[in-house]
């Protein structure tokens, strides 16, 4: 099981990094470590921090999963950029759907469609047997549904052949090959140490790369929590996959609850009744913006924790 840190998002989360890093070189001052971060605000936290620092950062670097992925697997397959991966779904969806009678309306939205769900495919871990099963008696009772379902594997097929004839793969393929690649070394020390920053999502294959890592002792895993259960589901349910069975105490990780224990409310006066909504009129969109500024400035909570949402770009 990877060593797992549970930290709030923000300062906590930064000072776990620091000592994982400061940990590491504390046995080897010379030793490679990659902190990936995905997304790109933790990223820039990272950079900040690795800026900051005065000691402790002689062989230490930020990445990408894909791109430590693709380091580890040896670079016999890369993959594909945006550009090179909307002309390969293009080329798919132009033939593909026409052959089996389908014709899609506004194809701009089917082209971004398909392209998302190539990658969702890619990600989805493999199904086990009860699964299987399971989705074998789903399609006996939707035929409709499994007629839908074989196209879109033929198409990913299709699509996947396509990207492995200019000597592609998909990102899912490039970390399952790196997981192996790691398993297969013969020296431990030549591999970096790897720490994942704030994941919130990991495919079978990054799974399966962390595993593997694990099992040469050089894998470490900084999980963020917020303190609100809701948002915090996708990084529980990746530590569930990860194996781990600790609890949290979102107490220790946040001084304020948010929400009344109020049975009879619905959602909404729960969050009204605790302080957490309010409904402001203004006289035009720029006093909107204006106010709530005011609103996010003279309030307490941190800026990471904040967010402004929108429907229409124009005017706001």
């Amino acid at each position: 099981m990877p060593t797992l840190t549970f930290a709030a998002v923000g300062a906590s989360a930064l000072d776990a990094l620091a000592q994982a890093i400061d940990e590491i070189k504390a046995g080897d001052l010379f030793a490679r470590i990659v902190v990936v971060a995905d997304h790109h605000d933790a990223a820039r936290a990272v950079s900040h921090l690795l800026g900051a620092r005065e000691r402790g950062l002689v062989n230490v670097s930020l990445q990408t999963g894909r791109r430590l992925a693709a380091e580890l697997a040896g670079g016999a397959l890369a993959t594909p950029s945006r550009i090179q991966e909307s002309v390969a779904v293009r080329a798919i969806a132009n033939d593909g759907p026409a052959a089996q009678g389908l014709e899609p309306a506004g194809q701009g939205r089917f082209y971004r469609s398909l392209a998302d769900a190539f990658r969702r495919m890619a990600e989805r871990p493999e199904p086990d047997a009860a699964s299987a099963a399971g989705d074998d008696a789903a399609d006996a009772d939707a035929p409709a549904a499994s007629a839908m379902n074989r196209m879109a594997e033929s198409l990913y097929a299709e699509y996947r052949q396509l990207l492995a004839g200019k000597g592609y793969a998909v990102r899912a393929e490039i970390a399952h090959q790196a997981a192996a690649a790691v398993h297969a070394s013969p020296d431990a020390g030549r591999l970096p140490y790897v720490i994942y920053y704030l994941p919130r999502r990991m495919s079978a294959g990054d799974l399966a790369l962390a595993r593997a890592l694990t099992a040469r002792d050089r894998c470490q895993i900084i999980i963020g929590l917020t303190g609100n259960a809701d948002a915090d589901a996708p990084a529980q349910e990746l530590a569930a996959q990860l194996g781990s069975v600790a609890t949290v105490n979102y107490a220790a990780i946040s001084d304020a609850a948010i929400g009344a224990a109020i049975p009879d409310a619905d959602p909404l006066q729960q969050r009204a009744i605790a302080d957490c909504l309010s409904i402001i009129a203004a006289c035009d969109p720029e006093e909107e913006v204006r106010t709530v500024i005011r609103r996010i400035a003279a309030s307490d909570t941190p800026f990471h924790r904040s967010a402004v949402i929108y429907r229409q770009s124009n005017p706001y």
